[in-house]
């Protein structure tokens, strides 16, 4: 009889894989940029927003002529 009540991925089963060694061994955490390249699709650093969000606003603004 499995343990477990509901599925879940093998990513996230690597991740807690990962997570309890980490732990056990004792292994400080990553560094924040660390973590933010390991972020789940979708997610976009903050320099690429306000990267992004400059564009945009150049975009907008009326040309001085």
């Amino acid at each position: 009889m499995p343990l477990r009540t509901h599925p879940v991925s093998p990513a996230a089963q690597v991740r807690r894989v990962l997570d309890l060694t980490a732990k056990a061994w004792r292994i400080p955490p990553a560094s924040p940029r660390a973590v933010a390249r390991r972020a789940p699709y979708g997610h976009v650093p903050m320099r690429a927003m306000r990267r992004l969000h400059a564009a945009a606003v150049l975009a907008l603004l009326p040309h001085s002529w």
